[in-house]
């Protein structure tokens, strides 16, 4: 049976400061440096109204309100997201249904922005009026106690009202005595669902004050995507139990993913010719002017400590693996790690499928900077050979922000054959070919910036490394029969 909950409840409690938000710590001057070189091009209110869009449509698509193929939202972004661009195209639940949820949710985005960047409060009055443009209609207040098989504890419609005006006081009181912005910010989206003050659309006003207290910080934004939906609804439930670490991760994610988004972001070739040229010129003239030789050495040192640190990580990953899977018999699995730093000859290897998943998690592959890789290789028997590769990339247009990303292979064999030399020498094994065959699995990229120490990095890429393998050795275990 759902708990009940009263104004009492919605303190902000010691929990969420004992959270680390060293992930985001190790991305913020990414963000700071996109965000000050959009405003020194003048690109910042483009840049912004494509965000509202953005943050809009992963939003809604989360909720499963609205959804676009990405053919259809190019289009619309590039038609600056006039509703007739949609028709005839991949969205749902209709063209103008969906053009209305976005644009409805994107211009209360915009009317937040303004409103955190001057600092103004947000009352229960101004964000009710946010609703209804969401709405395109006047938000009713719950009168339910209990909302469906996916509501956590609720407060009772009596309560509703006095309950939302604590809320919006504690976030003014946490943020007036230093609290973290990240965590005050997360408390306060799972406090307001657990109100649900709303009949329809409490997320999307949960989603609304999010953004608010992150955009008041000067911070990028939440952007999450359909993609997230199951951990979304998991993270949240478990925190309606106060198991909090899962909502924390899915935030740092999502702030990562705006991130990546801002570092992403370009201009839609919609210009004339002249406006084209003289947008290209401002660039060009930017770019040969931020050259910085002291700073481009302290990053390429730096990318080869992040290398450093991955080969360490894994080849002490590689002998526990050996030594935890030997059988009595002294046979097990053997793990190997191969790898290729960018002044490797095989550095290019695994470009097309780094593309294509960083498509996968919005992001552009900078394919002009350094990179390389790392492979764990798994030997379970002479038929059974995997690999779960960790490409090391740059992302966007900054050059000091790497990512790391992993996918997992299974090793299928194309040459195995005997060649007989001339004479009576004994025959040669040729080397073993194998094509890289995909196998299923998900896990999606760390984003950190390398221009200055990257100590806590290490880790970061040791967790990240913890949890692809966790991944990877249950698909492992599914391929075993």
């Amino acid at each position: 049976m759902s708990q009940t909950l009263s104004a009492r409840d919605f303190q902000f409690r010691s929990g969420w400061l004992e959270l680390p938000s060293t992930r985001w710590e190790a991305l913020a001057p990414s963000w700071k440096a996109r965000k000050a070189h959009l405003e020194q091009l003048g690109f910042s209110s483009l840049y912004e109204k494509d965000a509202y869009f953005t943050m809009a449509r992963g939003f809604l698509a989360l909720q499963g309100i609205v959804w676009f193929s990405d053919e259809a939202w190019t289009a619309y972004r590039l038609a600056s997201y006039d509703a007739v661009a949609l028709i005839g195209a991949g969205v749902g639940p209709t063209p103008a249904e969906a053009h209305r949820a976005v644009q409805g949710l994107a211009e209360a985005l915009a009317e937040v922005h303004e409103k955190a960047k001057a600092a103004q409060p947000l009352d229960s009055t101004a964000l009710r009026a946010l609703e209804e443009k969401v709405l395109a209609s006047s938000p009713t207040l719950r009168t339910a106690s209990h909302d469906g098989p996916l509501s956590g504890p609720l407060v009772e419609p009596s309560q509703i009202a006095a309950t939302l005006e604590t809320l919006l006081r504690e976030v003014e009181n946490q943020l007036a005595a230093g609290a973290p912005p990240i965590w005050v910010a997360a408390w306060a989206y799972h406090t307001f669902t657990q109100i649900h003050p709303y009949a329809i659309g409490s997320a999307r006003g949960a989603f609304l004050l999010t953004q608010y207290i992150l955009w008041r910080a000067d911070l990028p934004g939440l952007l999450l995507r359909e993609s997230e939906r199951v951990a979304y609804h998991r993270a949240l439930r478990a925190a309606d139990q106060e198991q909090l670490n899962s909502w924390a991760d899915l935030f740092l994610y999502g702030l990562q993913q705006a991130t990546l988004y801002a570092l992403s972001w370009g201009l839609t070739p919609n210009a004339s010719y002249e406006e084209s040229l003289a947008t290209f010129q401002k660039c060009f003239a930017g770019w040969q002017g931020r050259h910085d030789r002291d700073r481009s050495q302290r990053i390429m040192t730096n990318r080869y400590t992040v290398f450093d640190y991955m080969e360490e990580l894994l080849r002490q990953v590689a002998t526990e693996l050996e030594t935890k899977l030997k059988t009595e018999d002294g046979r097990g699995t053997r793990a190997l790690v191969a790898k290729a730093y960018p002044d490797s000859p095989y550095y290019y290897q695994f470009t097309s499928e780094i593309a294509e998943y960083a498509r996968k998690y919005g992001y552009t592959f900078n394919r002009g900077l350094p990179r390389g890789w790392f492979k764990l290789k798994f030997s379970l028997s002479a038929n059974k050979k995997y690999q779960l590769v960790f490409p090391l990339h740059h992302a966007g247009h900054h050059d000091a922000t790497l990512v790391i990303g992993a996918f997992l292979h299974f090793l299928e064999p194309l040459k195995y054959q005997q060649k007989r030399s001339r004479g009576h020498r004994a025959p040669k094994k040729e080397k073993s070919l194998y094509l890289f065959a995909p196998l299923a699995f998900e896990c999606p990229p760390l984003a950190f910036c390398i221009e200055d120490d990257v100590s806590a990095i290490r880790t970061l890429l040791r967790n990240y490394v913890q949890t692809s393998l966790s991944g990877a050795l249950i698909e492992l275990a599914n391929e075993i029969y």
